[in-house]
């Protein structure tokens, strides 16, 4: 995929065998998913205190993120095509966070660059579960959806998880890094502090103390007129 290609080339709505196996792959994978939210919660009301907080459910925060990046695409006149296409390849982009530990995700102090590099490797763990169940199949979504799937936590100065810059990632992964951080800085964590996370207090820390070293910001600005309209 090109950096300026957006999926509209394809549509995941079609009534085909192959379109519907993966439409029931990422339902089946989010419940999953939901069912990894529940042994969590129970690793942690067993193991910290009880005043800690499980806010940041993964199950629940790739809806959001679905939802987020299909209504900026609309926006942005992209069209329902590419929007629904968008929308669900973005939902199973964290499927990968079921094969990682429990103990690892929910930490009162900011977790250590060891950990954080442990959460981020769910990224290329959860291609591996793609590939064990639709390895057999060719389809543009595939690549589409693999391609958030690995480049979501990367950066346009190349400070992400695999080092890639942005030249090297898609139009659709460049939004999804996007719209995945907004999320992550919008849920209050104990680390976190009294941290301003209101929409426009999440939009000003990524634009002034982020920005173009780590978004692209023709997107994010796109982005940001989105959420704004919606608060």
């Amino acid at each position: 995929m090109s950096n300026t290609e957006w999926p509209d080339n394809f549509n995941l709505d079609a009534p085909a065998d192959v379109t519907q196996r993966i439409k029931t792959f990422i339902q089946d994978e989010l419940a999953k998913l939901k069912e990894f939210d529940q042994k969590r919660a129970q690793w942690v009301k067993q193991n910290l205190p009880a005043s800690y907080q499980m806010t940041y459910i993964f199950h629940e925060h790739t809806q959001r993120v679905a939802d987020d990046v299909k209504n900026t695409v609309l926006h942005m006149g992209l069209g329902e095509t590419v929007a629904d296409n968008m929308y669900w390849a973005m939902l199973p982009h964290d499927i990968g966070k079921r094969r990682l530990p429990l103990h690892i995700w929910d930490t009162i102090e900011k977790p250590e660059n060891d950990i954080k590099k442990l959460r981020r490797s769910h990224t290329e763990l959860g291609i591996q579960i793609v590939e064990e169940q639709l390895g057999d199949i060719e389809h543009p979504f595939i690549d589409l959806m693999k391609d958030i799937m690995l480049n979501h936590h990367e950066q346009q100065d190349g400070g992400g998880f695999l080092g890639k810059s942005g030249d090297q990632l898609s139009t659709p992964v460049r939004l999804a890094c996007i719209v995945e951080s907004f999320d992550g800085y919008s849920i209050a964590r104990p680390h976190f502090g009294d941290r301003d996370i209101s929409v426009e207090g999440v939009l000003k820390r990524m634009r002034d103390e982020k920005g173009a070293d780590i978004y692209d910001m023709e997107l994010f600005e796109a982005f940001a007129a989105t959420k704004l309209a919606q608060a």
